[in-house]
Formats: structure tokens, C-alpha cells, sequence
């Protein structure tokens, strides 16, 4: 009797280690939320921005380059085309851009858009766009939709909205 229950004790200490072991992260040092983050935003993205002037509601292309810059921030380029290629600029890219993201609420703050339109340089054609959105990562595939005010050399204080969706990974 003595060695059946110091094999049943045994057996429910082996069991409980085992369970003890197995619900136990698996931490390896890394920081997996910075890389999940990352791997998340970054990428390719195209869409367009809408916004109304003069009383006609217009839809412009564009793509983002978007890439981390440090813990939940985010920056890269801007082109007012779908192709990731300037538009309206002599520069490799229409205008850069930053923004902060918080994971757990998955919303984008911070958002600025800094645009340089100079394919005339004696008459360049700078703005800036602010605002701050969502990344809706339901579905397929990621897609930023940003509520962002545009002010630049065409508009001034132009409410728009960005609706971009990730096409690749970096």
C-alpha cells in the first residue's frame, strides 16, 4: 500500500510539473510585441485620398512605403500615385510621412504628411496633411483609413479622407 501511494504521488507531482511547464511563456529575451507591430504595418500600401473642392468631390491615387522607425512609429514615403513612383515631384518620392500606432486600440495618431511637389523648382509646391485613423486588420489584408486635414499650395484646411490597403510585405 506504502508504494502505491508513493506512486500515485509521484505520478501527481510529475503531472503537475509537466502542466506547470507547459503554461509557462516561452519568453526568449525577444521583444514579440515590437515584431508583431512591425510586421503588421509595414509594407506597401495604395489607395486614394477624398476630399471635396469647390463643391466636387475628387479622388486622388496614392501609395505609401511604410516602414518602423522606432517602438510603434512608423515612417517612409509618400507618392500622390498608385505605382510608388512621383507624381508631381523631381524627388524619388512626392513627400514623406510619420505617424504613431498603439496596438492594443489599433489606432494611428500623430499622422503627418509632408508633401513636396517641385516638378517646376522655381515654383515648388509644399504642405502639410495631418490627422490620425484606424488599421483594420479584419479581412485580407491590413487597411489604413486616416481622417486627415490637407493644406498645401491647392487647398487649404481641406478635410480628406486616406483609404489605403496593404498590398506586400517589405
Amino acid at each position: 500500500m506504502a508504494n502505491s501511494n508513493l506512486l500515485k504521488n509521484t505520478f501527481t507531482l510529475i503531472t503537475f510539473i509537466f502542466l506547470l511547464i507547459s503554461c509557462s511563456s516561452s519568453d526568449d529575451g525577444g521583444d514579440d510585441d515590437n515584431e508583431t507591430t512591425a510586421n503588421t504595418v509595414e509594407g506597401l500600401y495604395t489607395g486614394s485620398i477624398a476630399l471635396t473642392i469647390n463643391g466636387d468631390d475628387i479622388t486622388v491615387p496614392m501609395s505609401l512605403i511604410v516602414n518602423m522607425a522606432s517602438t510603434n512609429k512608423f515612417a517612409g514615403d509618400f507618392f500622390e500615385t498608385n505605382g510608388f513612383t512621383p507624381c508631381c515631384s523631381s524627388n524619388p518620392q512626392d513627400g514623406t510621412f510619420n505617424f504613431d500606432y498603439n496596438p492594443e486600440t489599433m489606432s494611428i495618431t500623430n499622422f503627418v504628411i509632408q508633401v513636396n511637389f517641385n516638378i517646376v523648382p522655381e515654383n515648388p509646391c509644399t504642405g502639410t496633411y495631418t490627422g490620425s485613423g484606424t488599421l483594420d486588420t479584419s479581412g485580407n489584408a491590413n487597411r489604413i483609413v486616416a481622417q486627415m486635414n490637407v493644406d498645401d499650395c491647392n487647398v487649404s484646411n481641406t478635410p480628406a479622407v486616406f483609404t489605403l490597403t496593404k498590398i506586400s510585405e517589405l
